[in-house]
């Protein structure tokens, strides 16, 4: 373990906090300015901190801190201000364990090798832990307390603070009404009988989160209050293991219910060690391909997406751009350091009477879109417009009459890409309501002039290529072109690590290159004018030749 001081987070250093909905209540997010990346804000008090209780956490951060292993969460270091004391964590972006398990909605499968080894990566955690000098326990492992990174990989959170974690379960055994408190089902006999803590108690810990893994189940939740629950188990109760709760046809299902079985056993001195653990899981693991892993982890986002694009109604929305953002719709210089946008979502008779209070001389424009294409809005809400390649309302020598439509848009009017003439500035564009209630681009007052792709033109259409020419550039994206685009964007600190991850992580060629555009779009415009630039090098050159070809005629 390497040395490492704990950095004290100002308040400064934290923005954009939010309070983020999770599948166990509620979670702290906010982006780390000096680490430029995401992070969770873990309040670990609510009223004015001693010195004594800051000395006290500090230790036991700064002991975290010095823990290098790949299944724990890592802290950044620790908040304190306005009375509040927290840990601050690198954010997981996939959400808790918990969360993976009973959100069966979005995932009606949990991919079994995925199950698998999501419980490896936790032994294999815990057995860090345990093989520490001294040993360092959890005291408190369930599934909300085990976070899903990008990649699918399970870290443990909430490690090493033995003094914040005693008193909070003690504070539960105080009062068993609120919600958490059925967290307490996943102690050992021994502790809830007022017993220490120690690596056998994590040890029931994990064998009952294995079984929920298993078998998408609380435990014990049959029973009518918590005080029937805890007495049970302090009796020998556990939850079933029969057909009804883990499915006889699962894999390997004699070995794991007898570790399940195992871990949870009555007597501490029966139960198994971690190390044990993470050796039977990583045999079973091991008669998986890792191109199935790969395959299960692809699936479970797809079905997730479909079904997240299935709770989406055909909501009209209306998406209101300062002055200074239109840099994208409109090809014009911008200098103005306002970038926010507010989304708001209204009827259309509240659309016509706000835009008539405006009047023509009002600094915003207004972009009305439908919300019933999830590629469609995913580009509006990082402020692409999608390029038209059909019907009266595209521009002459446009970008979109040179590329192919984009399939997912299904061929709905969408807003074309505007520019000033020279010496004159072009009128907003007009939306009009048809005999069908569905707003349609009108272009009638504009005049538009031909697209260029030189100079200072060449530098503002960046975004608009990436936008249009999308399904052109992943048809000829390769690993090596793909690799080599990722390469430059880091090299000229475009590109975080964060999002780098992010990308490398898809396991298709396809899915990366559209995670490359994405990332990129939502950068802006000189992320997007690396990209350009590139491709104009390489094989994908005929693209933009195509763009100049088409601009001079």
């Amino acid at each position: 373990m390497s040395s490492s001081p704990v950095p004290i987070i100002s308040q400064k250093d934290l923005e954009s906090i939010s309070l983020m909905k999770t599948g166990v209540g509620f979670a702290l997010k906010a982006f780390h300015a000096p680490g430029n990346m995401d992070v969770s804000l873990k309040l670990l008090s609510n009223r004015n901190t001693t010195e004594r209780d800051l000395k006290a956490l500090l230790q036991e951060v700064a002991r975290t801190r010095r823990m290098q292993c790949n299944r724990l969460v890592p802290s950044v270091g620790i908040c304190h201000f306005q009375g509040f004391l927290g840990i601050v964590t690198e954010w997981m972006h996939n959400g808790s364990l918990s969360s993976l398990i009973h959100e069966h909605d979005l995932c009606p499968d949990l991919p079994f090798p995925l199950s698998v080894r999501i419980l490896s990566d936790v032994s294999e955690g815990l057995n860090y832990l345990h093989s520490l000098q001294p040993p360092v326990l959890h005291r408190s492992l369930k599934p909300s307390n085990v976070l899903i990174d990008r990649d699918y990989r399970a870290k443990i959170t909430d490690y090493g603070l033995g003094t914040w974690r005693s008193q909070q379960i003690h504070s539960l055994l105080q009062n068993c009404n609120n919600r958490s408190s059925w967290d307490l089902l996943y102690l050992s006999p021994e502790i809830l009988q007022g017993g220490c803590f120690s690596q056998e108690g994590d040890m029931y810990s994990f064998g009952m989160m294995c079984w929920e893994v298993l078998s998408r189940q609380k435990p014990l939740r049959g029973k009518k209050t918590l005080l029937e629950a805890m007495t049970g188990v302090c009796g020998g109760v556990r939850p079933g293991v029969e057909p009804p709760f883990i499915a006889s046809s699962l894999p390997h299902r004699n070995k794991l219910v007898q570790l399940v079985v195992l871990c949870w056993h009555h007597e501490p001195f029966k139960r198994p060690n971690a190390a044990e653990c993470t050796a039977l899981l990583q045999d079973i693991l091991g008669t998986f391909r890792k191109e199935t892993i790969s395959d299960a982890i692809y699936n479970l986002i797809h079905v997730k997406d479909c079904a997240i694009d299935a709770a989406k109604g055909p909501v009209a929305h209306v998406l209101e751009r300062d002055r200074h953002n239109l840099e994208i719709l409109c090809a014009q210089n911008n200098n103005g350091p306002n970038k926010d946008i507010d989304l708001k979502i209204q009827t259309w008779s509240n659309i016509c009477s706000d835009r008539g209070a405006r009047g023509p001389g009002s600094k915003v424009e207004r972009t009305f879109v439908t919300n019933s294409d999830p590629h469609h809005d995913a580009l509006i809400r990082r402020g692409h417009p999608i390029c038209n390649s059909e019907g009266p309302g595209s521009p002459p020598h446009s970008l979109s009459s040179f590329l192919k439509p984009d399939s997912s848009v299904n061929g709905r009017s969408t807003l074309p890409f505007c520019k000033e003439s020279e010496g004159k500035r072009q009128p907003p564009p007009e939306f009009v309501q048809n005999s069908g209630h569905s707003l349609t681009y009108s272009n009638r007052q504009m005049n538009w002039s031909e697209n260029t792709l030189t100079g200072s033109r060449y530098q503002q259409k960046s975004c608009s290529i990436l936008t249009c020419g999308r399904e052109t550039i992943l048809h000829c994206m390769t690993e090596g072109r793909l690799n080599h685009l990722l390469d430059v964007l880091r090299s000229q600190q475009l590109l975080s690590r964060t999002d780098y991850e992010s990308i490398t992580s898809f396991p298709t060629l396809t899915a990366r290159s559209r995670a490359l555009l994405d990332t990129c779009l939502g950068l802006g415009e000189k992320a997007a004018q690396t990209v350009v630039s590139v491709l104009s090098t390489s094989k994908c050159s005929p693209l933009l030749q195509s763009f100049q070809t088409n601009a001079v005629n």
